[in-house]
């Protein structure tokens, strides 16, 4: 005679297999994901451009009157 407990531990058994396999691909998917976003933010940071000047208007300090896009009389005469 056939022990039921045997076919159900081996059914539970099998069950447990297949939830890690499925579980450590999804870890090693997700692992995956998080090295691209790193190489996607490093490359981010070496592309970018180190200073980044915005003129602000006519300040004190701001660069108004010196923009390229600005009229110049003597110049463009």
């Amino acid at each position: 005679m056939t022990d039921p407990f045997k076919s159900l531990l081996d059914l539970q058994r099998s069950a447990m297999d297949g939830w890690i396999n499925s579980a450590s691909q999804v870890m090693r998917y997700w692992q995956h994901l998080l090295e691209l976003q790193e190489r996607l933010i490093n490359q981010a940071t070496v592309v970018t451009r180190n200073h980044i000047e915005i003129d602000d208007g006519p300040t004190f300090t701001g660069k108004y009157g010196k923009r390229r896009f600005d009229i110049d009389p003597e110049r463009d005469v």
